[in-house]
């Protein structure tokens, strides 16, 4: 789904190209036709890496309160952290220029390694992003049931930093 916001994308700048090649550089852009809920669904940036032995989900959420807006869970082997983000100002879509800001619930899906204690998995959110830490694992005899993990609110100083990139799902 997302390819076809990508080509709708490329389109725009070309159409805008070509709109400064014969208006001149003074050309307004031009806008879709897409009506708001037709527009690129919200998908937060996510990367996932390696911090030591640990697992570290890192996800771009500003503009959410998390304690209202963000849950997540731990499923059958995968970490799934669900939200919204709710637009603040309400704009008719013909008063729009341009429309890059996604709205809307979102769902992320990624996988852990086998064996998680999901009692040990932290959730801190700081300066709009989500950094989820998911320790190494540990040996499990029984698959563990749903899990909701609270999302704790600190200072923006214990935000991560990439270190090693691993597969998100």
């Amino acid at each position: 789904m997302i390819e076809v916001w990508d080509e709708i994308a490329a389109m725009q700048r070309r159409m805008d190209g070509l709109a400064r090649e014969f208006l001149g550089p003074r050309a307004r852009p031009t806008t879709p036709d897409l009506p708001l809920f037709l527009r690129r669904p919200f998908l937060p940036a996510t990367d996932v890496f390696a911090r030591g032995d640990d697992m570290v989900i890192r996800m771009e959420l500003a503009g959410i309160d998390p304690e209202k807006d963000v849950v997540v869970t731990f499923e059958e082997g995968q970490l799934v952290i669900r939200g919204e983000r709710h637009q603040v100002e309400e704009v008719k879509d013909e008063d729009y220029f341009r429309m890059e800001a996604a709205y809307g619930t979102f769902e992320r899906r990624i996988h852990v390694p086998e064996g998680v204690d999901e009692k040990k998995i932290l959730a801190e959110y700081a300066d709009g992003v989500l950094v989820i830490t998911v320790p190494k694992v540990a040996k499990v005899e029984v698959p563990p049931k749903a899990k909701v993990i609270p999302v704790k609110v600190v200072t923006p100083t214990k935000a991560a930093t990439p270190t090693k990139a691993v597969n998100a799902a």
